[in-house]
Parts: C-alpha cells; structure tokens; sequence
C-alpha cells in the first residue's frame, strides 16, 4: 500500500505559551514571537536545507495553527485546509488555569483514569482516538503524498504514543519545542494502519535561528 508522508509541525508561540496558561480550544492567536518563529520557519522550508515539496498544507482550525500554517507555507502556494479533528484536547473548565497549578503536568495524567475527562473537555483517551483517527483520515484522503500538518503539543504527544507504544498515562519524556517538526508516515493496510516514525523532534532550525537573532 502507498505511504502518506506526514511533517507534523508545532504551532508558533502564543501570550498564553508565555504566561504557562492551559489553551486547550481557546482560540489564541500568535504573540510577536509566535508569528517570528512562523517567519524563521518559513525560511527554512523554502531553503535547500529542507528538500522536501509539499503537496498539501493542513492544520487544526485553531487560529495558532492556522496562522503559522499560513506564514511558513507561504512560499508553496498551496491552501491551508483547516481541519477540526487536530485542535489541542478540549479541557472545559480547566482552560486558562496556570499550568503550575496542576504542579506542571498535564491534569489528569499520569497515574490517573485515561478516561477521565475535566467537565465541559476531553479524556486523554478521547482525546487521542479523535486525533488518530484525524491522522489516518489523512493519510486516506491524500494517499502517497506529502503533507505538512501543523497542530498542538497535545497532538504531537498523542502522535508520539501511537508511533512509539506509549501507554496513555506514562509520563512525556520528550520536550515539545514551538515549531518544532516531526516526520512520520501512515499506511494503510487490510485492516489498520501501520504507523512509522521517520524523524521526529526535529529543532535544528529553531537553535539557528535563535543564533541569528542574537548576532
């Protein structure tokens, strides 16, 4: 079967990344710095380090995404096509709330019930059977292509798990970095999907151009 090749990419910060507040579906656009890591980004994707031509841009239709979709893929020409099922997981009524009050870590996660979810949000385990099954509906609409898919840190992390086999309320071990890029493939089989991580965590253009900045 034919593989859909997937850079999953980290949306730019925003004032609620900076003030360590909990997003979920809150619609939060880009801050000044959020839309310089889109600009920074959008280098590196036109240059002849990155030696990959996209066939289709999507992203979750939370505005964070979806504006640094826009700025980065600029140089292609290609629409972005919003996609619902990529939001960050729904927290309800925890959305706001400062991430050091859940002591830092993702409330309800780890050690507690996957399928507990906050009043008005998601379970974990909700949360990732709606985002995988958004990442395979992908890979059936855009067979054999090249996509670039700009979502959440919870989505990456969701990604991650599936790729890896991580248990739902196992701890993250890896840092997911604002624009951050990370390279898998989906192929669809007779039944499933079989899932592949090609690259993952993929930051090399954030530290130049952070260089960049400073000199």
């Amino acid at each position: 079967m034919t593989s859909t090749h997937i850079w999953l990419i980290r949306h730019g910060e925003t004032s609620w990344n900076a003030d360590r507040r909990l997003q979920g579906w809150q619609d939060i656009p880009l801050n000044d710095v959020g839309e310089q890591q889109a600009r920074n980004l959008a280098n590196y994707l036109a240059s002849d380090r990155f030696d990959v031509e996209f066939d289709h841009v999507v992203s979750s239709d939370l505005q964070r995404a979806a504006q640094t979709a826009a700025i980065s893929c600029a140089h292609t020409g290609l629409d972005v096509v919003l996609d619902k099922g990529l939001r960050e997981r729904g927290f309800g009524v925890l959305e706001g709330r400062s991430w050091d009050s859940f002591g830092g870590r993702v409330p309800d996660q780890p050690g507690d019930s996957a399928d507990l979810a906050p009043e008005g949000g998601e379970s974990i385990q909700q949360f990732q059977q709606r985002v995988l099954a958004a990442v395979e509906r992908l890979a059936d609409t855009y067979p054999g292509k090249k996509l670039a898919v700009f979502a959440h840190g919870g989505v990456i992390d969701m990604v991650w798990r599936r790729l890896l086999g991580v248990e739902l309320n196992a701890p993250r071990t890896q840092t997911i970095l604002n624009t951050s890029i990370n390279h898998f493939t989906v192929t669809p089989l007779q039944p499933g999907y079989e899932w592949t991580v090609q690259q993952w965590g993929q930051a090399s253009h954030i530290a130049e151009n952070a260089l960049d900045d400073i000199s």
